[in-house]
């Protein structure tokens, strides 16, 4: 809301628009640039990341402007949740990325197979973010830091088997009844 009680206008972009700007501000991260100032008052994506020690995700990502939510072991507690919720439904947050890290020391860590687990756990127990992202106002996305690299690397969700289809029965024709 602004100054005179109004929603402000919340600046839209599209998941893939967003995700392409904090893989340039990573980028700039890992080349040593200065980070970018925020260009407005919505972040470019919520970010859930481990709170075991790693760098912040607006460094990694550049100093683009994120919605950060920090928790032990990627867990999603009503807290975290609740965070994400606001940043996706109030703030008008593009993407939700889960940023687990390579060299976690918590007990079930936060590397790619936490991360999957962890973004299948965000659509299940929220159905708002679950219409988001099927509605396409919001991706979902998820990616490890390696420390020793100072790198981030993509992690590919797993996908659901395909549906499988509903064979159509054939009525019986006259051969295969004389065979019998």
């Amino acid at each position: 809301m602004d100054a005179t009680g109004s929603p402000s206008q919340v600046w839209q972009t599209s998941p893939s628009f967003a995700l392409a700007r904090l893989r340039a501000g990573h980028h700039r991260f890992r080349a040593g640039g200065l980070p970018v100032p925020s260009a407005g008052a919505t972040p470019v994506a919520a970010v859930l990341s481990c709170a075991d020690p790693q760098p912040e995700a607006v460094t990694v990502f550049g100093g683009v402007d994120v919605y950060a939510v920090r928790t032990a072991g990627l867990q999603v507690g009503p807290a975290a949740l609740g965070s994400l919720e606001y940043a996706v439904a109030c703030l008008g947050a593009p993407l939700l990325v889960v940023l687990g890290h390579a060299s976690c020391s918590l007990p079930g860590g936060s590397g790619p197979d936490r991360v999957r687990a962890t973004l299948t756990a965000l659509r299940r127990r929220s159905p708002l973010l679950d219409q988001a992202v099927h509605s396409g106002r919001c991706g979902i996305h998820g990616m490890i830091w390696h420390d020793a690299d100072r790198l981030l690397n993509e992690v590919r969700p797993v996908l659901p088997p395909p549906a499988r289809r509903a064979c159509r029965l054939r009525p019986p024709n006259n051969a295969s009844m004389r065979s019998h």
